[in-house]
């Protein structure tokens, strides 16, 4: 009787045991688990973070050199309306030169360097 009292107990201890055992794996390994996750993202999210400040610093790059472009296009465009603005000031007095040469009317004095009388009728 003493044996099956003893084989009982070690069977109730053994199963009680286990349940503990299996009860703090698991806890262990989901906390490692967790560890291993949370390494595993930092580094990935560490390599794509590297990965876009290499491209961001590409791109300001690309900004830079467009502004650039841009401001020389702006200058380009102001001296250009400058040139403009020139020719339609020559063109407007070229077109009056033409206007009055067209439309133009003489006084013609003959000095004979004679007296002539006039009539006083």
């Amino acid at each position: 009787m003493d044996q099956e009292l003893l084989d009982a107990m070690r069977d109730i201890i053994v199963k009680e045991t286990k349940k503990i055992v299996q009860s703090e794996t698991r806890k262990i390994v989901q906390e490692e688990t967790k560890k291993i996750v949370q390494s595993e993202t930092r580094k990935i999210v560490q390599e794509e973070t590297a990965k876009l400040s290499a491209q961001v610093e590409e791109n300001t790059q690309i900004l830079r050199a467009l502004e650039s472009n841009k401001d020389i296009q702006n200058a380009r465009m102001d001296r250009m309306e400058h040139d403009l603005a020139q020719l339609l000031g020559s063109n407007k007095k070229v077109e009056d030169l033409e206007d009055r040469y067209i439309h133009h009317s003489h006084r013609i004095v003959i000095d004979t360097s004679e007296a002539v009388e006039k009539d006083a009728s």
